[in-house]
């Protein structure tokens, strides 16, 4: 399996303790599709498996390794998060575009320009918006631009929040063949959290269901 999460244990809210223990798995190419009522803990999932926030237990393994032994950085390079409303810094599209390449794991590497914005292109974002204020974006545009962002730091994994909630059919439909495409590569997988059900549009998809009190499998 490319990515494998062992009895991560997790306690939800701040009144009674509502305590989760989840396991699952995914092969490369594949989508893990986390499904469970409103409040049963998917996004604090996704969180806890990008390293965001700490967990009660458990363990998580990307490509044979552990998370014990990758520094948080560079897990949550080979990891990604991607937020059902993210955040996009002050500046340009392109200024956002090109903030992970300005970190210390980031710096090896360079913006690729042409590539970002075939990566638009595709999403049916406008060519314009490249040297647009990012906070004038609208939460689809944003959405898009922030998938974008992921895309371009090439992670192993991508855990994918409510990713085309934000979005019309037609940009919903781009955004699947994008994410299709990207699977197609070598060493990729995503874990998915929607409730449109769009996700049917997929290969290789497997579920997991979670929710206060029960055991995820």
């Amino acid at each position: 399996m490319l990515f494998t999460f062992q009895n991560i244990t997790y306690t939800l809210g701040t009144g009674p303790a509502r305590q989760i223990t989840v396991s699952g798995s995914v092969s490369e190419g594949g989508v893990l599709v986390v499904r469970g009522p409103s409040g049963a803990g998917k996004t604090t999932l996704l969180r806890v498996l990008a390293r965001l926030q700490p967990c009660d237990g458990g363990e998580v393994f990307l490509q044979g390794e552990s998370w014990l032994h990758i520094p948080s950085p560079l897990w949550r390079v080979g990891v990604h998060y991607l937020a059902q409303k993210p955040a996009l810094f002050d500046g340009t599209v392109a200024d956002n575009l090109a903030k992970p390449f300005e970190t210390k794991v980031g710096s090896k590497h360079r913006l690729d320009p042409g590539q970002a914005k075939a990566l638009m292109q595709e999403l049916l974002l406008d060519a314009n918006l490249w040297e647009q204020d990012s906070r004038t974006l609208s939460g689809g545009e944003a959405a898009r631009i922030a998938f974008v962002r992921g895309l371009l730091i090439q992670p192993h994994v991508m855990l994918l929040d409510e990713p085309t909630a934000a979005l019309d059919d037609q940009a919903r439909e781009a955004f699947y063949g994008v994410l299709s495409r990207w699977l197609t590569g070598p060493g990729r997988a995503a874990l998915l959290v929607s409730h449109n059900n769009d996700y049917k549009v997929l290969d290789r998809v497997s579920f997991l269901d979670i929710g206060p009190g029960q055991r995820g499998e």
